[in-house]
């Protein structure tokens, strides 16, 4: 029976985490994988490549010789162990993958995170001296660690605006952030229609706008009172998932000071078929419209290296991301400036063409100016502006 071209040894994934193969199970190529049965159930599965290394534990049962998969629940039907159904395998427990630019170990069962550390075309190679370093680095106290990560149970989290809160940065250091806006509950709660504030009702999902601060400790105990007051990266959004399920830990709560806030813009053309004659400006809660025909800058990036050779409504925000980005928090940390997250190459359209960018102050400023605002105020100060 043909091998995979590598594996993970039994000694490793004690290290990572991974149920280790019993010697009673049986290695079987099943189309472009390798699986581990035990018996007639599937326990584990192995997507390997030149440049990729994919591990999860499986608890499939098929029956007739392997040659059926039977179903979960007693309503299901049994179906053919063909390719089709391998992709309906639910994986569990704790998994490992690797890829030329990325490697995590997280859970299926909790939803959780241990570890994840991005790189640049990486192969097998690599991986094989990243195993060597990561289990030559693993205390008594690491191994208890992950022993804990990998029989926890999932729980679900409360939060709330105002939360501070702390997140992995690396094997043993921890970064930190505040919780500023839940979207969908501020939605709500100020009864915003569908086809009004777009900055906000066009983000997807549970999102969060979240600000982390210029801090990387070793310990998550913090003064939450100095934290407030440190510099942060400019706000984000994310989808809430790593507070729901706990991966970025609570750590205190503070009621938001106006001065606090770090407000997303978001200035586009409407996308709503039904009002797509205006133009509307999104800053935090403050939301104006006027009709195209009194302004139409700004609405188009002409840049050849893109596919089209353009980008339509540019300084549009709305997206929301699943991790937060913490790529130039380092950096940005020993400069004291946030100029290294404004200047980083690999998200430079989404920074470069953000209206908060220092770069952009000219552009903000005839912007703000249309609808009324001042670009050289505070937020507080057009929040003021914009009641009148």
């Amino acid at each position: 029976m043909e091998k995979p071209q590598f594996e993970l040894t039994n000694e490793q994934r004690k290290y990572l985490g991974i149920t280790p193969v019993e010697n009673n199970w049986e290695l079987v190529k099943l189309f472009d994988n390798h699986v581990y049965f035990d018996g007639d159930i599937i326990r584990k599965e192995i997507t390997v490549s030149e440049q990729s290394y994919f591990e999860r534990d499986l608890y499939e049962k098929t029956a007739e010789n392997r040659t059926i998969l039977l179903p979960k629940t007693e309503k299901g039907k049994p179906k053919k162990l063909n390719f089709t159904a391998t992709q309906a395998f639910r994986g569990a427990d704790v998994y490992f993958a690797f890829s030329d630019s990325y490697l995590t170990i997280s859970s299926f069962t909790t939803q959780i995170t241990y570890y994840a550390e991005r790189f640049k075309d990486k192969d097998l190679g690599f991986l094989k001296t990243w195993l060597n370093k990561w289990i030559a680095e693993t205390s008594e106290k690491d191994l208890q660690e992950i022993d804990t990560f990998k029989n926890a149970e999932r729980k679900h989290y409360k939060y709330k605006e105002g939360d501070f809160f702390a997140f992995k940065i690396g094997r043993r250091q921890w970064g930190f952030g505040r919780i500023l806006i839940d979207v969908q509950k501020t939605i709500k709660a100020n009864n915003f229609q569908r086809d009004e504030h777009y900055g906000l009702t066009n983000l997807m999902g549970k999102s969060l706008i979240v600000k982390v601060y210029h801090k990387i400790s070793n310990d998550l105990n913090v003064d939450l009172k100095e934290l407030s007051e440190t510099i942060a990266l400019p706000s984000q959004v994310i989808m809430d998932n790593h507070f729901f399920y706990g991966e970025n830990p609570i750590i205190g709560h503070k009621p938001l000071e106006n001065d606090e806030y770090d407000m997303l813009i978001s200035y586009s053309r409407s996308i709503n078929s039904d009002n797509y004659h205006k133009v509307y400006l999104q800053y935090g809660f403050i939301y104006k419209e006027i009709d195209i025909s009194k302004f139409n800058k700004y609405l188009r990036y002409d840049d050849k290296t893109l596919y089209l050779g353009y980008e339509e409504n540019p300084y549009r925000k709305e997206s929301t991301g699943y991790a937060l980005s913490t790529d130039t928090l380092q950096k940005c940390i020993e400069t004291k400036s946030n100029l290294p997250y404004w200047e980083c190459e690999d998200e430079r359209y989404d920074r470069k063409l953000d209206l908060r960018n220092p770069a952009n102050n000219e552009i903000k400023k005839d912007i703000f100016k249309a609808f009324g605002l001042d670009a050289d105020k505070t937020y507080e100060d057009n929040l003021k502006i914009a009641s009148r």
